[in-house]
């Protein structure tokens, strides 16, 4: 009898316990990537082959995957696989701390934060070229480039070239890459779409390429007029004629001829008056140049091609930058590139990793929405900062540009049991020996998207009123057990 009694006792302990664990999770299934525990029992020692009552085990966390819900907020972060986000105390950096849970903020010193203010970590970007300012108007290129090592975001600014070209004026002199304000505008808006192009089909196959050549061609004109000075220069260059007709001298008709073709978008031309050499070359490295007809009169002059056109890849790509570079310098006007990379994290522990900052100016990438906050632009001040994120590679933006500052990187434990849970979604490593690591491929951080408790309330309910009815048997068994005692005192006492 008094087996039974301790038997029961040690039941409705064990039950209560099972009960709470049950009861909890039943209370988080609300919870943001809440992970529910379970509940396992074990028997006590035996003697006589009696059994001596039950205990509940230690409760383990199941750290299944809970569903995924869309949030339409860019602040929001959902690890579908294995993983954990790393988030830091503000003040005591050595305080590192492990969740699933990814509603995120920004910070009034722009850092990203989870909802205890804890400072996300992650993966910061190498930045390099040009602080873009907000002299620069125009965006003229952006991309985002994975290469299979590391993931770029490129973006390109330019100023106000067509006002500086027209400050500026005329360029070259005449018959020597002569140029008017309007040339150098088209030029460059040509160089634009050449940069553009490139750039794009870099993005499509990133690869180093091969070194970029700009094609040239040299076209030997007579020197000789006709009769009665009939002297008619002509040139076919990409399918347009070019015409000029005798102008004082051949020398001059020759000078007039160069300068016309400057005025084409793309086109240098240059003319030695002593030997009557034209040589014709395109402003954009890997672009074609065709000179299909010369002639004087009727006469047809020798063309002979230099030097034809190649680049590719990376190569070709900065070979137009430069050449967009001189020119845009050369009228007085300015462009700017900046480039922010983050290389792959791969598989291993020690990723090194620091507090994400949605700061663009504070990153050394762009100070104009930083300008504009400055003036308390009030448009500025309520979208800053616009984010956007991409298999966690997160994104702050400009217009249509993108900067990438950063990037979510779950870590995952060998043993997951050395995670002990502090509330408000958080887990703190109680093994200073186990080190957190990052499996490339087990993990997928989708933005826009919040993790579900992992609950299934219909169990936890069948499993409470399971606890229930154990719980009210062996309260039943203590009573019996009392009733027989009570029994037994009297039949004693007679």
């Amino acid at each position: 009898m008094q087996t039974a009694m301790s038997n029961g006792v040690s039941a409705l302990l064990s039950f209560q316990k099972a009960l709470d664990v049950e009861s909890n999770n039943a209370s988080n299934t609300q919870s943001t990537a809440y992970k529910g525990d379970s509940v396992s029992f074990s028997d006590l020692f035996y003697s006589n082959s009696v059994g001596l009552g039950v205990n509940m085990d230690t409760p383990r966390r199941d750290f299944s995957q809970g569903q995924l819900k869309p949030t339409n907020s860019g602040f929001d972060f959902a690890i579908l696989g294995e993983g954990f986000f790393t988030v830091q105390h503000p003040e005591q950096p050595d305080q590192v701390f492990y969740t699933r849970a990814g509603q995120f903020s920004s910070d009034k010193n722009n850092n990203l934060v989870d909802g205890n203010g804890m400072l996300v970590l992650g993966v910061q970007p190498t930045v390099t070229g040009d602080v873009i300012s907000s002299e620069y108007v125009e965006n003229i290129a952006t991309l985002i480039v994975d290469d299979g090592t590391s993931t770029s975001s490129i973006n390109t600014y330019i100023t106000d070239y067509a006002k500086a070209s027209e400050i500026t004026g005329n360029t070259g002199i005449s018959g020597t890459n002569y140029k008017t304000a309007d040339a150098n505008t088209a030029d460059i808006e040509k160089l634009i779409y050449a940069y553009e192009n490139a750039l794009d089909t870099y993005g499509t196959n990133p690869v180093a390429g091969d070194a970029a050549t700009k094609a040239q061609t040299v076209v030997e004109f007579s020197l000789v007029a006709g009769e009665n000075d009939a002297y008619t220069v002509e040139v076919v260059i990409d399918g347009v004629k070019f015409q000029e007709n005798f102008d004082e001298s051949v020398e001059n008709t020759l000078r007039n001829l160069s300068d016309k073709i400057n005025q084409y978008a793309g086109i240098t031309t240059s003319v030695d008056t002593t030997t009557g050499e034209m040589t014709i070359e395109s402003m954009i490295p890997g672009q074609n140049l065709v000179v299909t007809k010369a002639k004087v009169n009727n006469d047809t002059m020798r063309i002979e091609n230099i030097v034809e056109e190649a680049g590719s890849g990376r190569a070709l790509v900065d070979a137009i930058y430069a050449e967009l570079q001189a020119l845009t310098t050369a009228v007085g006007a300015s462009v700017a590139t900046n480039t922010s990379s983050i290389a792959n994290p791969g598989t291993g522990a020690n990723i090194a990793t620091s507090p994400i900052i949605l700061d663009l100016n504070e990153l050394g990438m762009n100070s104009t929405l930083y300008e504009k906050l400055l003036t308390n632009d009030p448009e500025t001040v309520a979208s800053y900062p616009g984010i956007e994120s991409e298999d966690g590679k997160l994104y702050l933006s400009d217009g249509d540009a993108r900067f990438l500052v950063g990037m979510l990187v779950p870590v995952t434990f060998t043993d997951k049991s050395i995670l002990n849970p502090v509330g408000d979604n958080l887990y703190q490593n109680t093994d200073s020996e186990v080190e957190p690591y990052h499996i490339e491929g087990m993990a997928k951080v989708y933005g826009e998207y919040l993790e579900n408790s992992n609950v299934d309330l219909s169990k936890e309910l069948v499993d409470i009123l399971t606890f229930q009815k154990a719980f009210e048997a062996n309260s039943k068994s203590i009573s019996t057990a009392d009733e027989l005692m009570k029994t037994a005192l009297a039949l004693k006492n007679r």
